[in-house]
C-alpha cells in the first residue's frame, strides 16, 4: 500500500526564506493504493503548528524548527509534521531529524516537498541512534528517527514536511519532542539536541498497516516492535 498526495494548500508567504513561501502545509489531501488500485482516501487537516527559532547546532542561532500535528480524516488519528531550516552557510548540518513520545504507538513515515530547497526523507527507522549505518540500529521504541541533510552550504536549507503517522487520538506539549543531530560525516563536531514540541497520547486501534507517500516519492512504514528499513 502507499499514498500520495492529490492537492495541498498552504499559508501562503509565511516564511520569504523559503522560495514558494510554502512552508506550513493546513491540508493535505491523499489516495492511498494497493497496485494500481485507489483503496482509500483522505485529508490530512492542520490542528495546531509553531516554530522553534535560532536553535543552536555546533554553532549559536542556526536552525528553525517547524512542528505540526494534522488530523487524518480517514481514521481520526494523528500525524506529527516536523520541518527544519538551516539559516547560516557554516558547513553545519543535520543528518538526523527525530520525532519523540511513540512508546506503545504503531507509526509510519512519509515526507512532502514542494521545491527543489526542500530535501526527502533518506531513510527511517525507530532509533536514537547517531550512527549513519543503514543496518543493526539499536531500537528505541520512544523515538522514530528520519534521516536527511540539511544545509544551507550544499543547497539544501529546508527538509521537507517529515510525517509521522500514528495510531493516536490526541495529543499534549511535551518537554522532549523533536531532536535533531550532526553525524560527523564531513569532518563537522558530532552534536545533537533536542526540543519541546507536539506529542501523541491516547492510543487507538488500526486495522493492518498502513503508510503515507508524497507526491511522486517513496515511502516507509514500519511496526512498534521491530526498527524494519527500506
Amino acid at each position: 500500500m502507499y499514498i500520495e498526495t492529490t492537492s495541498a494548500s498552504y499559508l501562503s508567504g509565511y516564511d520569504p526564506s523559503n522560495t514558494s513561501g510554502e512552508v506550513v502545509a493546513n491540508l493535505l489531501s491523499y489516495r492511498a493504493f494497493s497496485g494500481t488500485n485507489t483503496i482509500s482516501t483522505g485529508t490530512l487537516t492542520l490542528l495546531e503548528w509553531q516554530v522553534t527559532r535560532d536553535v543552536t547546532l555546533g554553532q549559536p542561532n542556526q536552525f528553525d524548527y517547524f512542528d505540526f500535528v494534522y488530523r487524518d480524516s480517514a481514521d481520526n488519528n494523528l500525524v506529527f509534521g516536523t520541518r527544519a531550516l538551516n539559516q547560516l552557510d557554516n558547513n553545519e548540518e543535520v543528518n538526523f531529524l527525530y520525532r519523540y513520545g511513540f512508546t506503545g504507538f504503531d507509526v509510519a513515515t512519509a515526507w512532502t516537498f514542494s521545491t527543489d530547497n526542500d530535501l526527502r526523507q533518506y531513510q527511517a527507522a525507530r532509533t536514537d541512534s547517531l550512527s549513519t549505518s543503514t543496518t543493526n540500529l539499536p531500537f528505541d521504541a520512544d523515538a522514530v528517527r528520519q534521516r536527511s541533510d540539511v544545509s544551507l552550504s550544499e543547497g539544501n536549507p529546508w527538509s521537507g514536511l517529515f510525517l509521522v503517522k500514528t495510531n493516536a487520538s490526541d495529543y499534549i506539549l511535551g518537554v522532549k519532542a523533536i531532536g535533531f543531530s550532526q553525524a560527523g560525516e564531513e569532518g563537522q563536531e558530532v552534536v545533537r539536541g533536542h526540543i519541546g514540541g507536539f506529542v501523541p497520547t491516547a492510543v487507538v486501534p488500526l486495522p493492518g498497516t498502513f503508510a503515507l507517500i508524497a507526491t511522486g516519492l517513496g515511502f516507509l512504514g514500519f511496526s512498534a516492535r521491530r526498527g524494519n528499513k527500506a
